[in-house]
């Protein structure tokens, strides 16, 4: 079974394959958390009722201490969720490393898009952003955010270093069976995977 992180939980995909959820990592700043606490439980009842879990969960910290932290959850985590609405050196950072790591980000706002910099500045394709008005607006922007970006909806990509003689195997088997050496090596997995 394919084990990702610290922390994952499982539901039924095709066959006997297991597929993992995604593993979403939450940001916010600590002014946020500590004015805004529903809400912030909004959104975290939200990803787990989308079937999603944590990399790492984190209110703020106001300081860098938490920082390695942070950066490890959003290098294991499969999407980044981060409440931008009170402005915030920290959570600015993590939204970089985010967008370096090049993986999907939300930037949720409670304040009018208009004049927004922070959103603005982003342009990457990855990055997803919503003004919301009320909580509802909210949820339903998570939902379909995590739906987009659902990596069981979604063919991966997976690359590795092999030595020559797994190179000399894979040319020699695909020069035989005219497929390419990627079908090869799936069907090598494919096969492992029925024998569970």
């Amino acid at each position: 079974m394919l084990i990702f992180g610290y922390l994952w939980a499982t539901r039924e995909g095709y066959g006997k394959i297991k597929v993992l959820n995604m593993r979403v990592h939450f940001i916010t700043s600590r002014p946020t958390a500590e004015k805004n606490t529903p809400f912030l439980e909004l959104v975290l009842r939200t990803i787990e009722a989308s079937g999603h879990v944590f990399a790492n969960t984190t209110a703020g910290t106001g300081t860098s201490r938490k920082a390695p932290t942070d950066i490890e959850a959003i290098a294991k985590s499969d999407a980044v969720i981060a409440e931008v609405s009170q402005e915030s050196f920290e959570v600015g950072y993590l939204c970089a490393v985010a967008v370096q790591q090049k993986k999907p980000l939300l930037l949720l706002n409670n304040q009018p898009a208009a004049g927004d910099t922070f959103m603005e500045g982003l342009t990457e394709a990855w990055v997803a952003r919503f003004s919301y008005a009320n909580d509802d607006e909210a949820v339903g922007a998570i939902q379909q955010f995590l739906n987009d970006n659902d990596i069981a909806t979604k063919d991966m990509r997976f690359n590795f270093f092999i030595d020559r003689q797994i190179y000399n195997y894979l040319r020699s088997a695909a020069f035989k069976t005219g497929k390419t050496k990627a079908e090869i090596l799936r069907e090598l997995v494919q096969r492992e995977i029925e024998k569970l």
